[in-house]
């Protein structure tokens, strides 16, 4: 039988979701610095039988690059929601809530015709670092292009990029309350898998971006994040939230 522990850890894949189809780069992101940017509606639910005074629901707002294979995506802005809380047995469990993020276009090749890549969840994340894969964060990058359907992607549920990034460098804190923690996020040791489902064009895919691809991949994340605390009803108090409703969504 699985723990609490795992059972919260487990990423719920069913409640991730992703901004609808825009390229990135035509939309402002957010100011990871100014507090109206973190939007708190969405927030998962603390687990039932907790006190949930005791929980916290964090935002995380990250803009940055990943190398996949020969293949370098610059200004993939990404929106991260979960929920964190002591446990019975002392130790800290975890909600997953959303990932989100907007198509980014793939640099074109020489009598190329567009191609757009966007960031999806892939079923497990850890930002505590206690779960059965500790660091963990899943994806997988969905492909649109002439001819390659609506299932073509980098990375499956069941085989996914698996990326644990760490941070480096120092952390700088914003003095509001709560405060606002900036870092930069990094992880060079991820392998990434064949593309697949692309409408028969798998292997040209892999051709183009390099894949599979063993080693050489990189993320670099530039995140912050701020937080609330759950009411005695298990909810986040939205309405002093500054700026405006869903200002920090990446829709």
């Amino acid at each position: 039988m699985r723990t609490l522990r795992t059972l919260l850890v487990a990423a719920v894949a069913s409640v991730a979701t992703v901004a609808p189809a825009s390229v990135a780069s035509a939309h402002t992101t957010p100011d990871p610095a100014d507090p109206a940017s973190y939007d708190f509606a969405d927030c998962p639910a603390p687990p039932p039988g907790l006190d949930p005074t005791t929980w916290r629901c964090e935002v995380h707002l990250a803009t940055g690059e990943i190398t996949i294979g020969r293949t370098r995506l610059s200004g993939i802005p990404m929106r991260l929601v979960h929920a964190e809380g002591p446990l019975p047995d002392g130790t800290t469990g975890q909600v997953f809530g959303t990932l989100q993020s907007r198509p980014t276009a793939v640099p074109r090749g020489e009598g190329e015709r567009g191609l757009i890549v966007r960031v999806r969840y892939a079923g497990y994340a850890d930002l505590v670092g206690n779960g059965t894969d500790p660091g963990g964060l899943y994806l997988m990058l969905a492909v649109r292009g002439p001819g390659l359907g609506e299932h073509c992607t980098i990375g499956t549920l069941a085989d996914p990029i698996r990326t644990h990034t760490a941070r480096v460098g120092a952390t700088t804190t914003v003095p509001t309350v709560p405060p606002i923690k900036q870092f930069t996020l990094q992880d060079t040791a991820f392998t990434v898998p064949s593309a697949g489902g692309c409408a028969g064009h798998d292997h040209r895919l892999d051709t183009r971006f390099g894949l599979p691809s063993a080693a050489g991949n990189t993320l670099t994340l530039q995140a912050a994040y701020t937080y609330r605390m759950y009411s005695s009803a298990g909810r986040i108090d939205t309405a002093g939230r500054a700026g405006r409703p869903g200002g920090g969504r990446l829709g």
